[in-house]
């Protein structure tokens, strides 16, 4: 089985319980080509004995899994629901401003893809860059979004899982 293409990606608040949220939607679409799930390498010590000269390894179990993608022409309310903040109205038009500190947001996510295994994480802390990138007719301008894979407060549920569909 492979594991390719995205069918929608949905997010949402946690579940009040600490585990997955259950109201999930969709915010605007991926720009294709962009979205990414990564696991970096654990930092490992090595360990030598004076005496014997034996190497032990060390693991510091520090590892992250990071799903990164880019909305492609997020709407105002899409950029205020992964940056914080909020879209105001002034003179009959809507108005976004990042906010300048921005706030720690946690949001659960489901990745539905369109073959293979769909991708859970229950608690994942948002960091988005605003609306930037190419400003011509060649592209679309984006915003980046990142989701650190967290430890869910409640207990029993996992960081990530893969779901067969």
């Amino acid at each position: 089985m492979w594991t390719f293409g995205i069918n929608r990606v949905l997010s949402g608040e946690k579940a009040a319980d600490g585990g997955m949220g259950t109201a999930l939607s969709e915010h605007d679409e991926t720009l294709k080509g962009t979205a990414t799930l990564e696991t970096t390498d654990e930092t490992i010590q090595w360990i030598e004995t004076e005496e014997k000269g034996k190497r032990l390894p060390i693991s510091k179990n520090d590892s992250e899994t990071t799903f990164k993608f880019e909305v492609a022409n997020p709407s105002l309310e899409t950029q205020a629901y992964y940056l914080g903040g909020t879209v105001k109205t002034v003179n009959s038009k809507k108005t976004y401003s990042p906010p300048v500190n921005k706030p720690t947001i946690e949001r659960s996510f489901l990745v539905e893809t369109k073959e293979g295994y769909n991708i859970q994480i229950p608690n994942g802390k948002v960091t988005a860059k605003p609306l930037g990138g190419q400003i011509g007719t060649d592209n679309v301008m984006t915003m980046q979004v990142s989701v650190s894979v967290q430890l869910p407060t409640k207990a029993g549920v996992d960081a990530i899982t893969f779901m067969e569909k």
